[in-house]
């Protein structure tokens, strides 16, 4: 089966600094990858190597076989870049149209509207579209025509949250049928709703690579939260500003066990996997 990306070896220097470092990177369809990293790590010029937007300077990128860049590699994509500007005077109607055109299809306008809530924008000239709203139309750009495979950097920024929560929902059906995904997103979050597999670079440089299910199995530790009367035994961390402990264990049952046999006044116990962004944090002080 041909992979929606296969990326070997990327290199990109800009002058004496080396952007990407040698990164390998794969997704097959059906499969969503979160790519993760601190600001400044490398992940939106990996993402425009991987879109053909520029060149490498060592490495090879094919998209369904094709190399990026190539009209094939293009055609079979959709991309939501970071950062949007369309022409003031168009309408996401006409842009939809132009789209899909594209991509040689008839728009399948109605159920973009539908998607991303364009009702009252599709005949409105874009001038003095909000932040969100501009993000909304980028957003219906790349999943016009129905492509295999879609690239999104920083996807919700500047929607709210009913508008993240479709947009989960959405790529989530789209992954189901077929689809892969190539995803950016500082919100956890969204990481977590919607991708079964992350990589990590740093510097460059792939640092971590697996499942969530892989990392949660390694990592074995859930957070046990709650309420605690006065007075606390000592081993307990200090309450949260809404007086709230919270305690990451790989025996919740045996911290639990603990506190009745201690005769601990506890209430609203919580326990639940940790969060991603303590697994990854976890992982990458110990790689």
């Amino acid at each position: 089966m041909l992979q929606a990306i296969e990326a070997k070896g990327l290199v990109k220097r800009f002058g004496g600094v080396t952007a990407v470092d040698g990164v390998d990177l794969q997704l097959a369809p059906g499969e969503a990858l979160g790519l993760l990293g601190p600001n400044g790590a490398g992940k939106s010029t990996l993402l425009s190597l991987v879109t053909g937007l520029r060149p490498t300077d060592a490495g090879t990128v094919t998209i369904f076989g094709h190399p990026a860049g190539s009209d094939a590699a293009r055609r079979a994509m959709g991309v939501t870049p970071q950062s949007a500007a369309f022409p003031p005077q168009i309408t996401p109607r006409e842009l939809i149209a132009y789209a899909a055109a594209r991509h040689g299809m008839r728009p399948d306008t109605d159920r973009l509207i539908a998607a991303f809530g364009l009702q009252r924008l599709i005949d409105r000239r874009m001038a003095g579209f909000s932040g969100g709203e501009v993000r909304r139309v980028a957003l219906a750009l790349a999943f016009c025509g129905a492509p295999k495979l879609a690239v999104l950097d920083e996807p919700t920024t500047g929607l709210d949250s009913a508008s993240q929560e479709a947009f989960q929902s959405l790529t989530r059906d789209y992954v189901a049928s077929g689809g892969a995904v190539l995803l950016t997103s500082h919100h956890w979050d969204e990481i977590e709703a919607v991708c079964d597999r992350l990589t990590m670079i740093d510097r460059g440089q792939r640092v971590l690579d697996g499942t969530l299910a892989e990392m949660r199995a390694t990592m074995r530790i859930n957070q046990v939260s709650l309420v605690v009367d006065d007075p606390a035994p000592d081993w307990l961390p200090a309450p949260d500003a809404d007086g709230r402990r919270h305690l990451d264990s790989a025996d919740s049952d045996a911290v639990v066990t603990r506190l009745v046999r201690e005769g601990v006044a506890f209430h609203d116990l919580l326990i639940r996997p940790l969060a991603l962004k303590d697994i990854l944090a976890t992982l990458r002080h110990e790689a």
